[in-house]
């Protein structure tokens, strides 16, 4: 089985959420618990990811050249591999500078490229054309994510490729929305400017076409898979999931447990694991020093590390920094995103300082360092397709408090109703997503922390010890792709 996926980031090569880390690890994954299936993943090849290639000393391998045809666009491309480019999974870069040589991978200060849909279209076209090339035959699957690679799984099957087509579903908010005037611009016939394809109030949605076009619909946990078909959850797609996509499957993203280790992860002050947990108390030490934290045995430290956007509930959190003394916490929050809130939880940090603190940007590092020291990590988001943050955060013993939305319902068992085999809990979750839930929740996992000092360390032990790993997840997609060979034949 050769499959080929196409995405616009790739960890570590360029990134700027968890469609990234997915991207990387799951086509190798497959190819792991499937003899013979032999993966290629396509994507650009940004100014940022020709620099972090830089940075790391790796190097491209032998390309292939590809005149591309956009509707009145054309470009020459070349499709390199990532080092040799040989084994069961390699990583092929599309290399166009006018296209990706640009700082931001979608935007430039906050504004999106006015031709990303020629960029990503680009995209499609190029990893089409040179896949029998670099899987050594034609694609048994086409396998594309987000609306970035929605014309990957329309252009296979309006070009009349016979592989079978896939289209996950990251995020059904981002929903790819263009002008119609752009569909000649993309090569496209007006015939699919309707709506049981890609049209979406008088504009063309890629990812409408994507799903349109695909045999199967996966997104990334069972319960988004369910919320993606109401009118709350559906982003106005929802009628057309139930009408014009065949299937749509949900399947909970895993993380890539060797890179995600605390028993080896380089960037922590100790070590520890389940059975020798003795780094986790040094870890939590280091933390509270390093954010000027007074921290006692009964007081636990919370993390949040997330986009600063209303999806991911970081709001809910600031309104309750006021409330930190009260409830016995010490809270400290890693993203970026809505200047507003920026500001806010700087204000906040300014404010109250001894029990809260900010950190303004993207840092990997010490995000590790943060999930290795946290007691608790917190998750208040409204709505959440997977979520990678919380297994993360499992692994590293750091207890989620999550809303009960998407894949946090699906990833997280609460102690009040735990799942089969799971009797602690591996978390706390709340309902209504709002400032008293996530007070609630909170107060429920401190007073645990504070009081159960042996509830709480078996909730910790049964988190650390979830499997996470992309196993089960990637043989389900084999699955999956071997139900849509069938149904094309």
């Amino acid at each position: 089985m050769r499959v080929l996926h196409v995405a616009s980031e790739v960890a570590p090569w360029a990134q700027t959420g968890g469609l990234a880390d997915v991207a990387a690890a799951l086509p190798p994954a497959c190819a792991a618990v499937t003899p013979g299936l032999r993966t290629a993943t396509v994507t650009p090849l940004y100014r940022a990811a020709r620099a972090r290639l830089a940075q790391a000393g790796v190097t491209l391998g032998a390309g292939h050249r590809v005149a591309i045809a956009c509707g009145p666009h054309h470009f020459e491309v070349t499709v390199a591999p990532v080092g040799a480019g040989d084994g069961a999974h390699a990583v092929w870069l599309v290399d166009c500078p006018p296209l990706y040589d640009r700082d931001g991978l979608y935007a430039d200060g906050g504004v999106d490229f006015a031709d990303n849909h020629v960029r990503f279209a680009v995209l499609c076209r190029a990893a089409l054309a040179a896949a029998p090339a670099i899987l050594g035959g034609p694609p048994d699957v086409v396998h594309g994510h987000d609306w970035q690679a929605g014309l990957a799984t329309a252009l296979a099957r309006l070009e009349g490729s016979a592989a079978a087509t896939v289209l996950t579903v990251h995020n059904l908010a981002y929903r790819g929305l263009f002008p119609k005037h752009t569909v000649p611009e993309l090569g496209l016939p007006w015939q699919v400017f309707d709506h049981h394809h890609m049209e979406f109030w008088d504009q063309i949605s890629l990812l409408k076409g994507g799903m349109a076009y695909a045999d199967v619909v996966t997104t990334v946990s069972p319960t988004y898979a369910r919320e993606m078909l109401t009118p709350e959850r559906g982003e106005g797609l929802d009628g057309f999931l139930h009408h014009d996509v065949a299937r749509v499957a949900g399947i909970v993203n895993g993380i890539d447990v060797a890179a995600w280790d605390p028993a080896t992860d380089p960037a922590l002050p100790a070590h520890f694991t389940i059975a020798s947990p003795a780094g986790k108390a040094a870890c939590r030490a280091a933390l509270a020093r390093e954010l000027g934290f007074a921290l006692d045995e009964r007081t636990p430290l919370a993390v949040a590390i997330a986009r600063l956007t209303p999806q991911k509930g970081l709001d809910l959190v600031a309104d309750l920094v006021p409330e930190l003394a009260a409830l016995g916490l010490r809270l400290v929050v890693l993203g970026s995103g809505d200047a507003a809130l920026e500001a806010r939880l700087g204000a906040l940090a300014a404010e109250h300082g001894a029990q809260f603190a900010v950190r303004i940007g993207f840092d990997v590092a010490l995000s590790r360092r943060l999930y290795a020291g946290a007691d608790l990590f917190v998750m208040p988001s409204r709505f959440e397709p997977c979520g990678l943050g919380q297994l993360y955060a499992m692994r590293y013993g750091a207890v989620p408090v999550v809303a009960a939305v998407g894949g946090l319902r699906d990833t997280v068992a609460d102690p009040g109703d735990p799942v089969a085999g799971v009797p602690a809990g591996t978390g706390f979750r709340f309902d209504h997503v709002d400032l008293a839930g996530l007070r609630w929740a909170l107060g429920r996992a401190t007073a645990m922390f504070r009081d159960q000092p042996a509830e709480f360390a078996a909730v910790r032990r049964a988190a650390m010890a979830r499997d996470s790993s992309w196993g089960a997840s990637a043989r389900e997609y084999v699955q999956i792709y071997r139900a849509a060979i069938r149904g094309r034949t």
